[in-house]
């Protein structure tokens, strides 16, 4: 069901400890346990000043971060996103717990269990900042969402949702929009996972009512511990439950495609990607050379599930087009290189291009377009598989300038700093008055993109300079015959 609004309290909140997180089990680190209650949904809100020192003269803007994890792992908490380095640019920080995995985006594709109840989730927290931000010195008419992965697909999809039109101002993207493969779901995706759930846990399978009602008897850790059977190899496909088309019903959060025209009111975006994204996947499996044997030996049937292509009707030519592309007779070390470069263009970056093309139809609004190429002293690898390799700019790197992560070994460079403080500059630039370039201003001038084609950037490197044509590489995804662009790709003739 959708989340029901809290009711008003009188007594002081004890927030003094950190808040449940949402249930789940981590896929990216392989964690085996379960962790996490139902009673989840919290926000964590941070202000530059104590509540009886808020300015009396201005309201400070307001940054709502969403987290990622694939809408199957994540939290709010301070161990991964806490305050510390944004709270320095006079913004308020909130950051958001959404329910994850069947839990929040189980959907029956009908009035019963319409989905997205993640998303919902996440709406209503906007909703509850904009009853209550101003209590806390927020403006609640410079909200600005920002989220990483997942949580970056959330803040685009937010932006196509009729239904959050007027709760944010302002929306970033980092390493995720709505259009990437493992957040949009194919046609008929959500009711054959539906009912692979149902099955999993002895409930009916029809009608929705009765498969509803047994799931509800189920403990919330018994249907978590149910995703090992919706993978195919190792934790492959990664999200079984994403974001659906729901009926047009009232309250619905998307009842229409992601492809198509929304008629929710734009908004300035900024959205971008990490040189070498698909690390997130590639490291687990080139870093032990077991794994890189099965995956290479078993590729043919492996590629269709990981590269989210098997419903497509061309699978095989799909499959013997991407190794031609990408394998190309080279030697191992090559090979290893290819297999990140193919997550990285078809898990993040011809997605980002396709969601960028698409809303130059309909905006006017600036986008902000960029690609950060600066290797940091630590990198997420070290969690994805391999403490000491070096994989290039890794998946969810840039959150190491953003926010204080823990786990993090080794000290920041000199040059870390600096980029941090750059990246910090800009995002609470953009979140304050919706132009990367100011208030702080910068030695160089970010220009936003002025087409679909001409794609310009920011390279947020060792130097900082504008480019044109965003991860050019990645359009190979467009002349493939995949679910989404059957009626469209050029390919006949290769049948």
């Amino acid at each position: 069901m959708a989340p029901i609004p809290i009711e008003a309290w009188e007594d002081t909140l004890d927030a003094t400890q950190q808040s449940p997180v949402c249930v789940q089990r981590n896929p990216y680190t392989r964690q085996k346990e379960i962790v996490g209650q139902e009673d989840c949904l919290y926000l964590n809100i941070y202000t530059p000043v104590k509540i009886n020192e808020i300015y009396t003269d201005r309201r400070l803007p307001v940054m709502v971060f969403i987290h990622g994890g694939g809408w199957m792992c994540g939290d709010s908490t301070t161990y991964m996103y806490g305050p510390q380095f944004l709270l320095d640019r006079d913004v308020i920080l909130v950051a958001i717990n959404y329910r994850l995995g069947p839990l929040g985006f189980l959907s029956t594709q009908d009035e019963h269990c319409p989905g997205n109840n993640g998303l919902k989730d996440q709406q209503e927290a906007l909703r509850f900042i904009q009853k209550n931000i101003h209590s806390f010195g927020g403006d609640n008419s410079s909200v600005t969402i920002f989220g990483e992965s997942a949580g970056g697909a959330s803040a685009h999809y937010h932006m196509l949702s009729k239904t959050s039109e007027g709760l944010f101002h302002k929306a970033i993207s980092e390493s995720g929009t709505a259009l990437v493969p493992w957040a949009e779901a194919s046609p008929g995706e959500p009711l054959r996972n539906a009912f692979r759930l149902a099955k999993f846990l002895n409930c009916p399978q029809a009608p929705s009512t009765a498969m509803l009602d047994c799931l509800r008897t189920k403990d919330s850790y018994e249907i978590i511990n149910t995703e090992f059977k919706f993978y195919a190899w190792d934790y492959e496909p990664m999200t079984p439950f994403k974001a659906v088309v729901e009926p047009d019903l009232p309250g619905a959060f998307l009842t229409s495609s992601p492809r198509k025209m929304p008629t929710s009111a734009a908004v300035p975006w900024m959205t971008g990607l990490n040189q070498n994204e698909g690390c997130l996947k590639s490291v687990w499996i080139t870093a032990n050379s077991s794994r890189y044997q099965e995956f290479m030996s078993g590729f043919e049937s492996i590629a269709p599930v990981t590269f989210y292509y098997e419903n497509s009707p061309y699978i095989d030519l799909i499959t013997r087009r991407i190794k031609d592309v990408y394998f190309n007779g080279g030697d191992t070390e090559e090979i290893k290189t290819a297999i990140l470069d193919i997550y990285s263009d078809s898990y993040f970056a011809y997605p980002a291009l396709e969601a960028i093309e698409l809303t130059f139809n309909y905006t006017k609004n600036p986008v902000y377009l960029y690609e950060l190429t600066y290797r940091a002293t630590n990198s997420f690898s070290q969690i994805f598989g391999d403490e000491v390799g070096d994989y290039g700019v890794c998946h969810a790197d840039e959150l190491m300038h953003l926010f204080p992560i823990h786990f993090l070994s080794k000290p920041f460079s000199q040059k870390d700093r600096e980029i941090s403080e750059l990246i910090i500059t800009l995002w609470t630039n953009f979140a304050t008055t919706g132009d990367p370039n100011k208030p702080i201003k910068l030695p160089f001038k970010w220009e936003p993109a002025t087409s679909g084609q001409q794609m310009e950037y920011l390279e947020i490197g060792v130097e900082q300079q504008m480019r044109n044509d965003l991860a050019s590489r990645s359009r190979f995804w467009g002349s493939l015959p995949l679910w989404h662009n059957i009626r469209t790709t050029k390919f006949i003739d290769e049948l």
